[in-house]
């Protein structure tokens, strides 16, 4: 395409996703269960007070181009934001409204997605008019306040920085995705297990040992159960939320009810049960090719067994029983998960503020903070001795 063929793109904007053509976003979405319309309409008919979702479809010459998932979120500071880390030294800058290109409940593939096929001066075109209809609804959205930063999440590879860049964000440092590559031989879950050097075996094994020894049993939550343990649910859930480093938004027990009548067999839901008591839970979810370890919640006070680690396994376990090549374990707690195989993966997080001076100063504070450092460890048996892994 020439520069003098470039063509303006049409924008169709929506604050709920049954107002825009289903037809034209499923086939701009299809690849992404957190873009899907399933998971999108459980999370906006069960979503936290902070947060307002908008929806929008860009089109050349009406033609459905890009779908873009924008959010506009309250996130205060103090309780979005742990003071015990170096991010909380930030946290009163982020007390105020947000604007945010992704889904703040979800991580990979969240904020923007492009038709396939396009040229590079088309994708740029799009990425372009991404940025500009996130600073005018920006500027629009005043009725509760000014809107004061943006971001862009897990939306942007290496390739687009130059366009965040000159439009002013500044790169920040975000935990990596730990993602477990699924070798075709394994076939199962047993062939995972056997797959794993020795030492590795034994601690998964252990896992499920002490588990069961607890008196505890994985159990398979339908939505009639969901519904039924909806206040355990938040509750468990709220114990791994208030522990997270950085928590802008609180899922309620619904929201998982909802995401299970939605998704349906692409969403799998287990509790750990012992006397009748729900004492943990794990949700994986089915992305075409990729399994998601989503979001869990375990009772902390429970010491007599490895409740999180279990929880942990059976995310690997559904991925197998699903036969996907990959598993995303998600961020935090990266240790844990690199023990089971998983290594970090490449993300983005972009942030601008409106005003010039305190952009450069969010800026500059957040480049200075270190991202994790993932231990690499000798998890198969055809691993060669570890070295030390720094996410980019």
């Amino acid at each position: 395409m020439s520069r003098h063929a470039v063509r303006p793109l049409q924008v169709a904007l929506a604050e709920r996703l049954s107002h825009l053509d289903p037809h034209a976003w499923d086939s701009l979405t299809g690849h992404s269960v957190f873009l899907g319309r399933p998971f999108l309409s459980a999370l906006e008919r069960t979503a936290p007070a902070n947060l307002s979702p908008r929806y929008v479809l860009l089109y050349l010459d009406d033609a459905p181009v890009a779908a873009l998932v924008l959010q506009l979120v309250r996130v205060e500071g103090r309780s979005a934001i742990s003071l015990t880390t170096p991010l909380g030294t930030v946290a009163q800058l982020f007390d105020e409204r947000a604007l945010v290109l992704g889904n703040l409940a979800a991580w990979g593939t969240t904020g923007l997605a492009l038709a396939p096929g396009l040229s590079a001066e088309q994708a740029s075109l799009v990425w372009a008019e991404a940025l500009r209809v996130i600073d005018r609804l920006r500027r629009f959205e005043k009725v509760e306040g000014h809107v004061n930063v943006s971001f862009v999440k897990d939306a942007a590879s290496l390739e687009d920085a130059r366009a965040l860049e000159q439009a002013g964000y500044r790169r920040v440092p975000s935990g990596p995705d730990m993602v477990l590559t699924v070798d075709p031989a394994w076939k199962t879950f047993d062939g995972y297990l056997a797959s794993l050097a020795s030492k590795r075996r034994r601690a998964v094994k252990k896992t499920l040992e002490d588990t069961a020894a607890a008196g505890y049993r994985l159990v398979t939550l339908d939505v009639p159960a969901l519904e039924r343990h909806a206040v355990r649910l938040e509750q468990l859930y709220a114990e791994v939320w208030a522990n997270a480093e950085v928590r802008p938004l609180k899922l309620s027990g619904a929201f998982f009810a909802e995401l299970q009548r939605q998704l349906r067999t692409d969403c799998v839901v287990v509790g750990l049960e012992r006397e009748g008591q729900l004492d943990g839970f794990g949700v994986s979810l089915r992305s075409g090719a990729q399994g998601v370890g989503y979001y869990l919640g375990f009772d902390r006070s429970k010491r007599d067994a490895p409740l999180y680690l279990r929880l942990l396994t059976s995310v690997i376990e559904q991925g197998m029983a699903w036969g996907v090549s990959q598993i995303s374990m998600g961020r935090t707690a990266e240790e844990p998960k690199a023990r089971l195989g998983a290594a970090p993966g490449e993300v983005g997080l972009w942030v601008k503020h409106r005003t010039p001076p305190l952009n450069w100063a969010v800026g500059a504070i957040l480049q200075s903070i270190q991202g994790p450092k993932v231990e690499a460890h000798r998890v198969f048996k055809s691993d060669p001795a570890p070295t030390l892994q720094s996410p980019l």
